[in-house]
């Protein structure tokens, strides 16, 4: 029988030869990854080339290194600077013409892309945990021949990865930087997970559609308005919440003169969604100025516009709305002249423009006191030397004496009227702002909407509705107001006319809000600089290994280390220690896998394994100091 392969007795003095059947089953049961080492004796039928050999030891570090860059390709190139979807947002929106229009949005969401680099960032991390840990293993090899380890040594370099560089030494150095780079190489995760920022941004999805149902001025129905009385005030009131209720981030940046508009049939398409065309309420305060003394310079039919006889601001109603209860807040714009209710002509598409009053309430006196005397946010703000009009209580002059009202008179010049918004946007659910200059033109609507709203910013007031305060300056409520009271009342009145009149169409272009990705680069860049480098460190160690060492390469690292043959430490320290007698004695049991102190400072060195034997070789771990004997090899 020819002998293949021999193993050590326990004793270390005598081979055993093994017949030729018991070589082959266990060549075998070895598979070529986990050959301790490569050789290429003569007429070995089994034999691998150089080429798979190299292969199979530096296949983790290439895959490290072909994850590491495929990772910060895929995230400069397929990530930075893409649209991603915010949630699972639905592929179509009826358009209120019964058809379902179907919109090319598709793609990943913005959790998939995260998703994704993390489980790009998990591979790495365990790509590179395995070349590390293979490369401690080699780390060991290479300082166990060259210059020796302790036990402790080679515990903390596999494990943590750890190594001191003491007693220094040219090997024990290069390794211990290299297992500091190991060990830091657990942390590099973080760089690449936050190396990319989301911000909302608004994409075109579909354009071309055609949204139907839009409703437009006409005076088909004749003078139905005064007929319709508190419900077009209610409900002009009711859009003006609207409008503003869920977009507070566009008041508080100064938005709160927009122009707007309601349109119901567009409640379903998506926010940022632009309409091609549509016509919307326009009205202009261009100049704002006091009174200073309404009582000297305002005609009486002007001074006496809120007492029931004059019918100035009441164009829906009989009564008054700022006679009674004309608390402070309440506002009105007057009207040259009241819109005669019983001409059954035809409307006419108009402007108005000029000059009007406004007359607002700002307080109420306690008994004795001048309004010029009151302070507070309403009064806060006013020129010096304002005076005011004093409004009394019924007709008995003990009554009056008593009570009234202080109301104060501005001049403001203005422009109503409509104006044709192009790309329109939609802020919230059916409210659409103008973000362009748009110009000025006729409607059938400016004049009644120009007689109704003294009633709707009178109901703004009493209703808690106004916009804002007076904390921001008296003229600048008023400004608001009166432009919100405008825009609710053509709105409110306008859609009244869908009910007696044609609807118009226009183009829509929906647009749905994604989150666009950015690649901080330079983070990616340093953290695939310190992956390539943690490779760089594992190829060198296997270079070191390969160049330096007399003996055979270890295939395998892991698979040496379990067959790595430690006998003779095991008897050094079971004869030379405290530890040891115990545990010959019979006074405690032999346990290895716990080494005292003492033991952790034995050094070992690596023996065996030369170069020019068969295919399995044997590795011995000795104590250091041990002579090599010839036929121990």
């Amino acid at each position: 029988m020819s002998t293949h392969l021999s193993r050590i007795s326990a004793s270390h003095e005598e081979w055993v030869p093994l017949n030729t059947k018991q070589s082959h089953t266990i060549s075998r049961n070895l598979p070529s990854h986990g050959r301790l080492s490569y050789n290429h004796p003569e007429g070995d039928t089994r034999k691998e080339s150089r080429f798979v050999v190299a292969f199979l030891i530096s296949a983790p570090i290439i895959a490290y290194i072909l994850m590491s860059t495929a990772t910060f390709t895929s995230l400069i190139t397929l990530i930075h600077g893409h649209h991603f979807r915010i949630s699972s947002t639905n592929d179509y929106f009826n358009l209120q013409d019964g058809r379902i229009t179907f919109l090319p949005i598709s793609g990943l969401r913005q959790s998939d892309i995260t998703t994704l680099i993390s489980l790009a960032s998990t591979i790495t991390r365990v790509l590179g945990t395995i070349c590390t840990g293979v490369a401690c293993w080699r780390a060991a090899y290479i300082l166990l021949e060259k210059e020796g380890l302790s036990l402790s040594d080679i515990n903390n370099l596999v494990s943590f990865p750890f190594l001191r560089p003491w007693p220094w030494g040219a090997y024990r150095i290069t390794m211990s930087c290299m297992a500091l780079l190991f060990l830091s190489a657990e942390l590099y995760s973080p760089l690449l997970n936050g190396s990319v920022s989301w911000e909302t941004v608004t994409r075109t999805a579909y354009d071309g559609g055609v949204l139907r149902g839009v409703s437009q001025s006409s005076d088909n129905y004749g003078w139905s308005i005064p007929s319709a009385g508190f419900s077009v005030i209610f409900q002009s009131v009711i859009l003006i919440t609207a409008a503003w209720t869920n977009r507070p981030d566009l008041y508080d940046k100064g938005h709160h003169t927009d122009l707007w508009r309601t349109i119901d049939v567009a409640r379903d398409l998506p926010i940022n969604s632009t309409l091609v065309n549509v016509t919307l309420p326009f009205f202009v305060v261009d100049s704002f100025e006091w009174i200073t003394d309404p009582d000297a310079t305002l005609d009486p039919d002007i001074l006496n516009v809120t007492v029931s006889g004059s019918n100035l601001l009441n164009f829906t109603s009989a009564s008054n709305p700022m006679d009674d209860y004309i608390d402070p807040g309440k506002l009105a714009l007057i009207p040259h002249a009241p819109l005669n209710k019983t001409n059954t002509d035809p409307l006419q598409p108009t402007t108005v423009s000029g000059s009007f009053y406004v007359v607002i309430s700002i307080g109420t006196p306690n008994k004795g006191e001048e309004c010029e005397n009151l302070t507070g946010p309403w009064f806060d703000g006013m020129p010096l030397g304002m005076k005011y009009h004093r409004r009394y209580f019924g007709n008995s002059p003990m009554i009056q004496a008593k009570y009234y009202y202080c109301l104060a008179f501005a001049r403001v010049d203005l422009r109503a009227g409509v104006g044709r918004c192009t790309d329109c946007r939609i802020t919230s659910r059916a409210i659409l702002r103008n973000e362009t200059e748009m110009e000025l033109g006729e409607d059938l609507m400016t004049e009644p909407t120009f007689h109704v709203m003294p009633e709707v910013s009178v109901m703004l007031a009493l209703a808690n509705r106004t916009l804002l305060s007076p904390e921001v300056g008296v003229d600048r409520y008023i400004i608001d107001t009166l432009t919100q009271a405008y825009c609710g009342t053509w709105n409110a009145l306008t859609d009244r006319n869908m009910l007696y009149s044609q609807t118009l169409e226009t183009g829509v272009r929906i647009s749905v809000q994604v989150s666009e990705a950015t690649v901080d680069r330079r983070r990616v860049a340093v953290w695939l600089l310190l992956n390539i480098c943690v490779a760089a460190c594992c190829a060198a160690i296997v270079f070191i290994q390969t160049i330096t060492s007399r003996r055979r390469v270890i295939l395998d690292a892991t698979l040496g280390a379990i067959l790595l043959d430690a006998t003779e430490v095991v008897d050094m320290l079971s004869k030379d220690t405290q530890e040891g007698r115990k545990r010959r004695e019979g006074r405690d049991i032999c346990n290895m896998s716990r080494l005292s102190s003492d033991e952790q400072k034995s050094r070992v060195r690596l023996k065996g394994g030369e170069k020019g034997g068969g295919r399995h070789v044997h590795f011995r771990l000795v104590p250091e100091g041990t002579v090599e004997s010839p036929g121990s090899k």
